[in-house]
């Protein structure tokens, strides 16, 4: 038996090239473990990207205000393991540091495993861990025990949250709760934002010409939850009983006005919109109630003109009220929404947009931009017949704005520049009402309205259940599948398998 290796597996065994390749491969295997400890590449594989935060989170998590916090924002989660969606929320809080760069710094720990941290954390903020508690500390030291609750110096910097704020719950016919939707965004970013900062901005609601009351906030619910997450706290303001806006409002807020300003209501009004600074006004009228004189002149004055009409549907032949709005592209904070589309329910009217005197309009450094746009199968009906129908000499044909906004300086100088918004339809504001879209929407506009240009953008995917849009031919469709031709094919089986057995 030869044992001796051949000449070709003796040249192969001794082929210096094969030690190069392997020194060549341990090479490249080091570099790439280099690369990607400095590097770090995460992809979401999942359908509605449920473990990504959101544009709007990245906004805020880059912003300055976090950037350049003297110390590290400190968010303690203590969460049970067995929570539900504790995984999810996990991952995204590790996407907050990662983003953040460090500035943020999250902790995790279940209280019932790790009860002698519980212990040190309930000594530090003065809190029971009989439920789930978030707590985010902005302060320069965290280590330091708040003396008391009323000690606004320290608890100014410190949000306590709820377990509960956490999840979004519908009750359901029996008075049970189902978990809906997953409200990171609204909690973390809202609260990182607060204590940050601290104290709290004002921006004023005029109270005393209907639409809204101390006892009946409906319209503005959803208004004071955009403010919160902002950091901006909502006051009232009764017009007719001040010379002027108080000093500290960075805002106005004019909810669905019933009757109309007087002279010297307008002249508050007026003054405040001229002021010096960043200022901002936010208008939302109601097409059902009377005109108002003396305030459209003011709009108008402004380059918005309310049209005092329905925008109803062309082709139906009954009044029909809900609008398939789109996004256009107008104000560069809403890129991320431009051409995208929404549903508006209730009553609407027109707003034309233009100026009287370009000259006098560029004089004053006027400029307005489109916000909510109806597709062309819409129109301005000036009537208030029942069986409504479109007159090209009285009417106004489709496309039609139902939401502007103009500014009043030069963008390039932001903290001189007063900021309004319109929008003609109030059911847009119920909180009930309102779509997932539109909320981001206004809290993009309202944002940039106030110089908070980091909370621009779409929140992340926030529903635990699927939700599908439809518009009206998919409506029409799916009625028609459901209501006609299925039930017909329920029929045709029927008549087959009895027709089938008779014989």
């Amino acid at each position: 038996m030869n044992t001796n290796p051949s000449p070709k597996a003796r040249r192969a065994k001794s082929n210096p090239l094969a030690w190069v390749n392997l020194i060549l491969v341990a090479l490249l295997v080091l570099a790439l473990n280099y690369i990607s400890s400095q590097e770090y590449i995460r992809h979401d594989l999942t359908s509605d990207q449920r473990y990504t935060i959101s544009e709007r989170s990245v906004n805020v998590l880059s912003s300055d205000r976090v950037q350049n916090h003297n110390a590290p924002v400190r968010v303690i989660f203590a969460f049970q393991r067995s929570t539900q969606n504790y995984t999810r929320m996990r991952s995204l809080l590790h996407e907050y540091e990662r983003v953040s760069k460090a500035k943020v710094e999250v902790e995790f720990f279940d209280p019932l495993r790790q009860p002698h941290r519980a212990r040190e954390i309930s000594q530090i903020y003065g809190i029971d861990f009989n439920q789930n508690i978030c707590v985010v500390d902005a302060r320069d030291d965290a280590s330091i025990a708040l003396k008391t609750f009323e000690d606004r110096g320290e608890r100014k910097h410190v949000r306590i949250l709820s377990g509960a704020a956490f999840i979004k719950y519908d009750t359901l016919p029996d008075e049970s709760k189902r978990a809906v939707a997953l409200m990171m965004d609204e909690v973390v970013c809202s609260a990182i934002t607060e204590a940050v900062e601290g104290d709290m901005r004002q921006i004023y609601v005029v109270e005393g010409k209907g639409g809204i009351s101390r006892d009946d906030d409906t319209l503005l619910s959803m208004m004071a939850e955009i403010s919160a997450s902002l950091n901006v706290q909502l006051s009232w303001l009764d017009i007719a009983n001040v010379d002027k806006v108080p000093a500290n409002a960075e805002g106005l807020l004019i909810i669905a006005p019933q009757s109309d300003f007087n002279t010297d209501e307008m002249k508050v009004i007026q003054e405040f919109w001229e002021r010096d600074g960043r200022h901002a006004f936010f208008v939302a009228l109601d097409p059902l109630a009377v005109k108002l004189p003396h305030f459209y002149r003011f709009l108008r004055e402004q380059g918005l003109r309310p049209n005092s009409d329905r925008v109803l549907l062309r082709e139906r032949k009954r009044a029909y009220y809900d609008i398939s709005a789109l996004f256009p592209k107008s104000l560069n904070c809403t890129k991320s929404f431009w051409n995208g589309t929404t549903r508006i329910g209730g009553q609407s009217m027109s707003i034309t947009v233009e100026h009287g005197d370009e000259n006098i309009a560029n004089l004053r450094k006027l400029s307005t931009y489109p916000l909510l746009m109806t597709t062309p199968d819409y129109y301005g009906e000036t009537s208030m017949d029942l069986d409504p129908k479109f007159d090209p000499n009285e009417d106004k044909a489709g496309p039609l704005c139902i939401g502007a906004a103009v500014t009043r300086g030069h963008s390039k100088d932001p903290n001189n520049l007063s900021t309004l918004m319109l929008i003609a339809n109030t059911q847009m504001l119920s909180k009930d009402e309102t779509r997932s879209e539109q909320r981001d929407y206004l809290r993009t506009l309202f944002a940039w309205m106030i110089n908070r240009p980091e909370y621009a953008g779409k929140s992340e995917n926030e529903d635990l259940r699927m939700k599908i849009d439809l518009n009206r031919h998919s409506e029409s469709a799916l009625e028609l599948i459901t209501l006609i031709l299925m039930p017909l094919f329920a029929i045709f089986v029927m008549l087959v398998i009895w027709n089938t057995r008779r014989h």
